[in-house]
């Protein structure tokens, strides 16, 4: 973002703030004629950005970086601006309007007005997207702490609902035999399921304390960081699996049964592609069955030390205290399938975050509060591409 650039957003958002103001003392003539104002600098404001994005392309003669990308350099040195003020805001330090501004111009760009900030907040009080690299090193924190959505579709979604037409195995057709410039026939199209979504919001807060807030910049990220990765995949695990206990399940008394529901119950398609889905003591109940001449039945995973697979499958492991077993009835759950086709996350891609002194419990504990907003759908798309099995676990005699 050039200085040119910069200084118009601020005198848009000057503008703006005026027109909010005149509106509160119900001045609304005064307000209209402002808004001839605000309507003037936003062309202008639209103008000087086509023109340094023509620049960037090298149409206009603007010096080229080694990579010969202007654009990918101003969305860094944005990047850059926008962490500071992002840190400042978790801080709860004053928000100039110069600094509204690089935070309205970095959401439009990186994150498309993503997380709806909204300029006529107080100093200080700021609710923001996380930034595009603390975002991904988030997401990677969560893969450590055995988010199953890696298991299953996820839709980046930038809409609150909407419909998405996707056509599964089950339905699947063949391409109809045409012609030489024959007529394709409706009714040999393919069959398409319309899946409808609908984002809900799932927040949470954390308190920090001022030493914490004193603390320098890599300290501060490195805890909210660890905390948001630990609660969204938590919440997206929760969710994964409520959706999964939806299927009425099938009692499986031992590997056989495990055999018949790969070879018969699934599509073969569907069954290569299958993981398995149980808690701790479903897992260690496999981990100890051998076969007739007392080779474990989990082979190693030469690909990753330490990940076991059965029959080629990928086994994956959710804590006892979220996948809980029948212990009146020795039955461990465990889910068979392309958990992809089973389910889509629709999914509002940034986290939002907003901190408070003043609202909560903070005046009273005199700290700092970090509201943290994700937003997602969670819909099954083809209910017989998963069994919802019940292990029989009770121990050999």
């Amino acid at each position: 973002m050039t200085k040119e650039l910069r200084a118009l957003l601020q005198k848009l958002e000057n503008a703006k703030q005026e027109v909010r103001s005149l509106l509160a003392e119900d001045k609304t003539q005064e307000a209209k004629d402002k808004m001839d104002e605000v309507r003037s600098l936003q062309a202008k404001v639209d103008l000087q950005r086509e023109l340094e994005e023509t620049e960037a392309r090298g149409l206009g003669g603007t010096e080229l970086n080694d990579n010969g990308n202007v654009e990918e350099r101003d969305m860094q040195e944005l990047e850059a601006e926008y962490r500071s003020i992002f840190l400042r805001g978790i801080r709860r330090r004053p928000i100039t309007a110069e600094q509204r501004s690089i935070i309205a111009e970095y959401e439009r760009r990186a994150v498309m007005n993503e997380g709806g900030t909204n300029p006529a907040i107080p100093d200080g009080d700021v609710g923001m997207v996380v930034p595009q690299d603390i975002q991904t090193q988030i997401n990677t924190l969560m893969r450590e702490y055995g988010d199953l959505s890696e298991f299953v579709t996820v839709e980046n979604v930038t809409a609150l609902s909407g419909t998405r037409v996707l056509e599964s195995d089950a339905d699947m057709t063949p391409f109809a035999d045409v012609d030489e410039y024959g007529v394709i026939q409706e009714t040999d199209n393919p069959k398409f399921t319309p899946i409808s979504y609908s984002v809900k919001k799932r927040a949470g807060y954390l308190p920090l304390t001022n030493e914490l807030l004193k603390d320098n910049d890599a300290n501060l990220l490195n805890y909210v960081k660890t905390w948001i990765a630990r609660k969204a995949a938590f919440t997206r695990n929760t969710h994964i699996i409520a959706l999964l206990k939806t299927l009425s399940p099938k009692a499986l008394a031992d590997v056989k049964a495990i055999n018949t529901v790969l070879n018969v119950d699934l599509d073969p398609a569907l069954s290569l592609s299958s993981v398995l889905l149980t808690n701790q003591d479903g897992f260690n109940w496999l981990d100890n069955q051998v076969d007739g001449m007392g080779r474990p039945i989990l082979q190693e995973d030469i690909t990753q030390p330490g990940r076991k697979l059965f029959k080629g499958r990928r086994i994956a492991v959710a804590p006892n205290r979220l996948l809980a077993s029948d212990t009146v009835n020795n039955k461990a759950p465990v889910f068979i399938g392309n958990l992809k086709q089973f389910m889509v996350i629709f999914n509002r891609e940034f986290f939002e975050l907003a901190s408070t002194r003043e609202g909560g419990d903070a005046w009273r504990r005199d700290t700092t509060e970090l509201r943290t907003i994700m937003r997602d759908d969670y819909v099954k798309w083809d209910a017989a591409a998963a069994v919802y099995g019940q292990l029989d676990i009770t121990p050999t005699p």
